[in-house]
């Protein structure tokens, strides 16, 4: 999160759009020879807000009181899961509170945990949770089930502790075994942002990997002024040393900080976003971090406990210039049909979001070849994801922006505080192009302080819907209303052998003629956990050719045939069950299919 002077890139994409308005927009040929895919019907809003109509009621508390305190630029988070396995995506969002030093806090808004009921309408169960506690300075989200019991769990982290809650069962309560299970050290100073789970040794248990941002603390606070201005406003990161992160591994029993024997902490890094992916297909699952001006990290696993940061050597420690990132969220897909997982990281304002290319091996920058090199100029972004939000076949691009200068106008022109999202179409020939008409965009134009961002078919409709934060700003909940002229299929995974949530697994679908690749992710975008079910869109095809998932315990099962439209659970004893999609308010019906 740098509030600099705009760098090479910015000044390349100025003179890019110098040369495009003298030689004709109609003069650029992409190289890749893939068919565009036709612009969707612009007749009607994409994606509504529906968050209060639907009862999920809640405003995030940054408690900024004019001291400026370091902490206060990064919340906050939120989450879709399903706690009580009833089919329905429910809601859990970070709160943050009072940024005070906690001995003078004397109450503390607590988060919330919001009940799909099935009928498009959420409830506050939040009371008796166990969630309605004090829980620190709130800043993300983690969802994973740790102790494999078929229910989801909860890692919360915050500035002056992280907390881990236990799924009692899927009742509805959550009990915090944070001490119990090895993870109430306090780590330097504390400040934790991203979290993201996954399982690094392939037993079946899942491990975690935690994100700290910089050594601060209220007795290192410094203040902070706009140029020679008394102007004050939050500061640079580069005023706060990087620190090291933590990697827990879990035995069953307890998690174990195996940090140090790992090789994790032999590097420093501000730490915004976590994820772990398989970047090279030698299924070890690897682990990518986003940092803020520090280069960002890929630990590739060895296969013997250790890890290796190879992030500079394959390409994605800098951007395609050399520059440090600004980087805050991490977004991953297959998004070329290449079948290898590429990433997105959200970058400051003035600075493109920067799209690496996997070729299996290594990353290139492709962020100019993509059209994505001065779309984002004016935005700082937070949240992101990839996400076929038209069920095309090929994985469009959504971030949530807003700044983290309360003076962001006065430093640099035409940059607000607040920022609207932004939608970026994938064409399926390597390029992106922006969805810029208002009308169809919807409440996605509301401008907020944006932070996390999920997403999720909240409703079972088959369509993939957003959940976002903004600081000091109530929650965002995006019903996706594209028109219905595609199929696609969604896929909830079971290990047995493997770790519950199949996380890490590989999905390969082959449906009309096209092949795509996605991972089972424990964790990405920026403090927040999306929906872990598998989502493909299938353009017109009729029919599922295949279905391959490779399960991290190295066994491989096939579908074939199989009928779109639909919601399966595949489990890795090979047991196969569909669900039709349905309208808010009817329960899923489940068929069996044959392999």
């Amino acid at each position: 999160m740098l509030p600099h002077a705009p760098q090479f890139r910015a000044i390349l994409a100025l003179l890019l759009i110098f040369v495009v308005s003298l030689v004709g927009c109609n003069s650029h040929q992409s190289t890749l020879k893939t068919k565009k895919t036709p612009d969707l019907p612009q007749s009607a809003a994409f994606f509504k807000d529906i968050a209060e109509k639907s009862g999920v009621k809640f405003i995030h508390v940054l408690g900024n009181a004019g001291k400026y305190y370091y902490i206060e630029s990064t919340p906050s988070g939120c989450a879709f899961l399903d706690y009580n396995n009833d089919g329905y995506q429910d809601i859990f969002l970070v709160q943050s509170g009072s940024s005070a030093p906690a001995t003078t806090v004397l109450t503390r808004p607590f988060g919330a945990l919001f009940l799909n009921q099935g009928d498009g309408t959420f409830k506050d169960v939040t009371s008796e949770s166990g969630l309605d506690k004090n829980l620190g300075y709130g800043q993300g989200v983690a969802v994973g089930d740790y102790d494999n019991d078929g229910f989801d769990d909860l890692l919360v982290t915050a500035y002056g502790g992280n907390h881990l809650f236990h799924n009692l069962h899927g009742s509805g309560k959550f009990q915090d075994v944070t001490q119990s299970m090895g993870l109430g050290g306090l780590h330097d100073t504390g400040f934790a942002t991203s979290a993201a789970w996954g399982d690094y040794d392939n037993d079946g248990k899942l491990d975690l990997y935690i994100c700290y941002y910089s050594h601060w603390s209220y007795a290192l606070d410094k203040p902070c002024y706009v140029g020679n201005t008394k102007l004050r406003d939050y500061c640079p990161p580069t005023v706060y040393p990087a620190v090291t992160h933590q990697l827990f591994h879990n035995t069953g029993q307890r998690f174990v900080d195996v940090s140090q024997q790992s090789g994790i902490a032999k590097v420093i890094g501000r730490g915004l976003s976590a994820a772990f992916l398989d970047y090279n297909g030698d299924r070890k699952q690897d682990i990518f971090v986003a940092n803020d001006q520090t280069s960002c990290m890929l630990w590739r696993n060895n296969g013997n406990g250790t890890f290796t940061d190879v992030a500079e050597k394959v390409g994605c420690a800098y951007d395609g210039q050399g520059q440090l990132l600004a980087g805050m969220g991490i977004a991953m897909a297959d998004y070329d049909h290449s079948g290898h997982q590429s990433l997105y990281i959200s970058n400051f304002s003035s600075r493109a979001n920067i799209l690496y290319k996997n070729d299996g091996n290594y990353f290139m920058d492709v962020t100019d070849e993509a059209g994505l090199g001065f779309s984002h100029l004016k935005l700082l972004s937070f949240g992101c994801a990839f996400l076929d939000y038209d069920a095309d076949g090929w994985p469009d691009l959504l971030t949530n922006n807003g700044h983290v200068q309360m003076q962001a106008g006065k430093r640099e022109a035409g940059v607000p505080l607040k920022m609207r999202k932004q939608l970026l179409h994938n064409q399926g020939n390597g390029t992106f192009k922006e969805v810029n008409d208002a009308s169809v965009l919807g409440d996605l134009n509301v401008p907020v302080i944006g932070r996390g961002l999920a997403t999720g078919d909240y409703d079972n409709d088959g369509r993939v819907d957003v959940l976002a934060m903004s600081q000091n700003g109530p929650v965002q909940l995006f019903h996706n209303l594209v028109p219905r002229t595609h199929h696609w299929v969604s896929i909830q995974t079971i290990g047995t052998v493997s770790n519950r949530d199949g996380i890490g697994a590989r999905l390969e679908i082959v449906a009309g003629g096209a092949r795509q690749v996605a991972m089972v992710s424990g964790g990405s975008s920026y403090l927040s956990s999306s929906d872990k079910r598998v989502y493909f869109g299938l353009g017109k095809a009729a029919r599922i050719d295949r279905i391959s998932i490779n399960w991290p315990s190295g066994t491989k099962k096939t579908w074939r045939a199989l009928s779109p439209d639909k919601f399966y659970i595949i489990k890795e004893s090979g047991e196969l069950v569909g669900h039709i999609a349905t309208s808010a308010g009817t329960t899923p019906n489940a068929k069996r299919e044959g392999k």
